[in-house]
């Protein structure tokens, strides 16, 4: 019997690429500018409006602790179902869909710790960091 393997969608900020779950994404849309929300904490950028659900709009750089002025225009929000609602990370932009890896391929990340960080995947020469935002947004009911 085949093993199925988990996805992950990836993509980039900055210099970096990121890898999250795509069993929490629920789609990924070009980005369109969310309306304040006053009193909002400082990730937050704001709310839009998805199809009937509001969705949270949170600023992917400040997720992962990132100057975000060593990141381009961030264009792109992953929307997430999570049992909590629906959460976008404004991203600059995603790139594939591609295999995770089991837990014995993924390396710790020894430069840089941050709860939403899992560890690292190496790719064809290609460095992955491997994220999941779940735990963090569900915090943030």
């Amino acid at each position: 019997m085949e093993q199925v393997l988990e996805k992950g969608i990836c993509f980039r900020l900055g210099d970096e690429r990121y890898v999250h779950p795509l069993s929490s994404v629920k789609e990924v849309l070009s980005y369109q500018s969310p309306a304040p929300v006053p009193g909002a904490g400082a990730g937050v950028e704001g709310m839009i409006d998805v199809r009937g659900h509001m969705v949270t709009v949170l600023y992917g750089t400040h997720l992962l602790n990132l100057d975000p002025t060593q990141c381009e225009d961030e264009g792109h929000i992953l929307v997430l179902d999570l049992p909590t609602g629906y959460f976008g990370i404004r991203v600059e932009d995603v790139e594939q869909v591609m295999d995770l890896p089991s837990d014995e391929e993924t390396q710790t990340l020894e430069y840089r710790s941050h709860d939403c960080i899992q560890g690292t995947l190496q790719r064809d020469e290609e460095l992955f960091i491997l994220v999941d935002f779940s735990n963090y947004c569900a915090a943030l009911n």
